[in-house]
């Protein structure tokens, strides 16, 4: 009897803790605030694409399919602070796109709107260094804690 009992509390164990998994929404269904940035070219064409959600949640794009994968949740208040300064920074108005070989890159996005793209790296073009420094922020975070 306890044998034929088991297998279905096995599934009904399986099926429980399905539902209570919460849904994950990825960058592209995503209706909050995102920021997005990364690196990439050079000789090997390597790309570190990061996606940041308003709920502290990073996700990193995969080279191979274009998936994101979460990685980290970043604590609420450095979250707030990085979209504050997106704004209070005014890089909402910055109006270039000047990719090089190596290129570097950040894109907002709010809702349904579409993306606010930055992107330097071209020989010769210098951003301003508020730019470069809100940009280091960001990608030095995504490095591990240990």
């Amino acid at each position: 009897m306890f044998s034929k009992i088991l297998p279905s509390l096995a599934i009904l164990a399986i099926i429980f803790l399905i539902s209570c998994t919460s849904e994950v929404v990825f960058p592209e269904k995503y209706k909050g605030e995102q920021i997005h940035f990364g690196q990439g070219g050079g000789f090997t064409g390597e790309l570190n694409y990061y996606a940041l959600f308003d709920d502290g949640r990073l996700f990193k794009r995969s080279l191979r399919d274009s998936t994101f994968s979460l990685v980290d949740t970043w604590e609420t208040p450095f979250v707030n602070q990085m979209f504050a300064n997106y704004i209070s920074l005014q890089l909402d108005k910055v109006e270039f796109y000047e990719p090089g070989n190596l290129y570097y890159f950040i894109q907002y996005k709010s809702g349904d709107s579409p993306f606010h793209d930055i992107a330097w790296g071209r020989e010769g073009f210098r951003p301003d260094q508020n730019i470069v420094t809100y940009y280091n922020l960001l990608f030095k975070s995504t490095k591990s804690k240990t």
